[in-house]
């Protein structure tokens, strides 16, 4: 009744939140959803494989032989899935069943803050904070998988999206094996997918972060389950208790001739499993090599990775000053960055007389985010110099790994580009920076970095790529501050990337037709009708990229601009006899 001021009686099921949220000291402070900020260190509660596994409900196997046709991954099972279009015609992609708005997580997150304010002695119960998971792993097999096996391969795992409906993220399958970046997001224990499987039953013991982790075991059990062999040492990377809005809505399943792209043939390379390639280091014989003065380090990745993150910390003393200073000893391995746009640009890198003069006679050390750029480049390398130099490492697990073996970064300075909904990661904070974007605090490390991190456009320190900026010659990604991106179109889209500057590179990248992938090709325009397979000059100052990047971005501004025109009224009406005119027509 109105004015009834008596203590309203908790429900069982109020009670039971309240407990939970109690037991796993979910009562800090909780940004937004979109923020940078780690999740609570309260939170990271350490729980055996044993612990995990409990309640596992394979996957059952398809009832097909390994004949099935690639058509099979459209299986009715999954009514969600759907094609990636004619770059990807056999690729599916199938919505995660638990997608946690922005706007939903910040309200909760005030919820939460009112209610750790409430002073009243019974307070309002808010629902947990739901968290999510990643799984990071390859795995190269021998012999190579038959197209049937692929097809096979691709169908259960659809099957598994369909019985782990909570998990999300993009996995490559090809004849070498499988490259896959894997999320899931916690659901409420009232659920019975709360584990991503049919009659589960979960106990309040066990909060949100547990649940998200607890499904990318069943996941990684499910590989092994329907491959023992193939995925019996398969390095399965977990980064746990992460923020919500890290999990991936749609799960992506895209067959591929290579799990990376380097265009090398088979006969030139020996691959699988590391044979040929590499010895691979765990983290911390990784860190103890980088002290050797007869080393040179190969950074793996593309050079707008590098721009933002690298190993060069060994240059410096104890004291952790730089060269020059005659208290602290300087030595270590030599940092070496290829500048490559993107892995194809890798063997002509290695062909080049300076490179070779570079490694000769030096213990080759390589690094890359997760590992898997390093099996086919260490492997490719082996085979051109392996007689030249001393030995081949590779970094076991990439970066990823090393950071989460040395907290503190150890010999790492900057931030880890990385391909998932994290953006960037830094020592200590592996929820890394993805998200809205807010006012950031200058980092004390900043001061001890040997390069810069700088807006392309106003050079304003800037260590962010935000907003899918892309540089206007070749399609890299390129740091843009926050001021540069509310500046005008033609100021904001005519920039290009520090390499494309170094290489007086002019060609816009709309102007060039590259075919196998962006390696090479040639220029659309009328105005150029040269070969760019080598890198002469087009026209007095006209030079264009090597390679190119065109995936992403670009597609999505043509097609938001084609809706925005289906919405107008064609001005000829019924009477447009054109089939692919877009727009609206009235009665058609």
């Amino acid at each position: 009744m109105a004015g009834d001021n008596r203590k309203r009686r908790l429900s069982k099921r109020e009670r039971k939140n309240l407990k939970r949220i109690k037991k796993s000291n979910n009562d800090d402070d909780v940004t937004a959803s979109s923020s940078s900020a780690p999740p609570s260190s309260k939170a990271n509660v350490e729980w055996t494989l044993d612990e995990y596994m409990v309640g596992y409900n394979p996957t059952p196997k398809l009832l097909k032989d390994d004949s099935s046709n690639a058509n099979d991954i459209n299986d009715d099972n999954v009514k969600s899935a759907s094609s990636l279009g004619k770059w990807f015609p056999k690729a599916a992609v199938i919505k995660s069943s638990i997608c946690y708005t922005n706007d939903y997580l910040a309200k909760l997150a005030k919820e939460r803050r009112s209610t750790k304010n409430d002073t009243t002695e019974e307070k309002i119960v808010v629902e947990e904070e739901p968290k999510s998971s990643l799984v990071l792993f390859y795995q190269y097999v021998l012999p190579p998988w038959s197209p049937a096996k692929v097809a096979s391969i691709l169908a259960y795992l659809t099957n598994v999206a369909g019985h782990r409906n909570n998990i999300g993220g993009r996995i490559r399958v090809s004849t070498e094996g499988v490259n896959a970046t894997v999320s899931a997001a916690s659901v409420s224990v009232e659920s019975d997918a709360a584990v991503g499987r049919e009659g589960a039953t979960q106990s309040d013991d066990n909060p949100a972060a547990f649940r998200a982790a607890q499904t990318l075991r069943h996941f990684a059990e499910d590989l092994r389950h329907f491959d023992p062999i193939a995925f019996a040492t398969t390095d399965f990377k977990y980064v746990d208790n992460l923020t919500a809005d890290r999990h991936f809505k749609e799960l992506k399943l895209i067959p591929v001739k290579e799990l990376v792209f380097y265009g090398i043939r088979e006969e030139d390379v020996a691959s699988g499993k590391g044979n040929g390639g590499g010895v691979h280091l765990d983290p911390t014989a990784y860190h103890e090599m980088l002290k050797r003065d007869d080393a040179v380090v190969i950074d793996v990745r593309n050079h707008y990775e590098a721009a933002i993150g690298r190993f060069e910390g060994q240059m410096e003393g104890s004291c952790g000053t730089k060269d020059g200073d005659n208290d602290c000893k300087v030595g270590g391995a030599t940092y070496i960055d290829p500048k490559m746009r993107k892995s194809t640009d890798f063997t002509s890198w290695l062909q080049q007389p300076e490179t070779k003069q570079k490694l000769e006679g030096k213990t080759v050390m390589m690094f890359c985010t997760g590992g898997i750029r390093c099996e086919r480049a260490s492997a490719y390398l082996n085979t051109q110099m392996g007689s030249d130099v001393k030995g081949i490492y590779q970094l076991k697990g990439g970066v990823e790994r090393y950071l989460k073996d040395f907290p503190d970064g150890g010999f790492w300075r900057g931030k880890n580009f990385v391909f998932d909904k994290r953006e960037a990661i830094a020592p200590g904070n592996m929820n890394g920076d993805g998200g809205c974007l807010l006012k950031e605090k200058k980092s004390k490390e900043d001061a001890t970095l040997s390069w810069g991190m700088e807006c392309a456009k106003c050079n304003k320190s800037w260590d962010r790529y935000v907003g899918k900026r892309k540089c206007f010659t070749c399609g890299v990604p390129i740091l843009v501050c926050d001021t540069c991106m509310s500046s005008k179109t033609e100021e904001r889209e005519n920039i290009r990337c520090p390499l494309c500057i170094e290489e007086n590179i002019t060609i816009p990248v709309q102007e060039v037709e590259y075919t196998d992938n962006g390696v090479r090709g040639k220029l659309s325009s009328s105005s150029f009708n040269h070969d760019v397979e080598t890198e002469e000059s087009f026209g007095i100052d006209e030079k264009a990229a090597r390679s190119v990047l065109k995936w992403g971005g670009g597609h999505a501004k043509q097609k938001k601009e084609k809706r925005k025109l289906s919405k107008r009224l064609c001005q000829f009406g019924t009477e447009c006899l054109r089939k692919d005119c877009f727009f609206y027509h009235p009665g058609r």
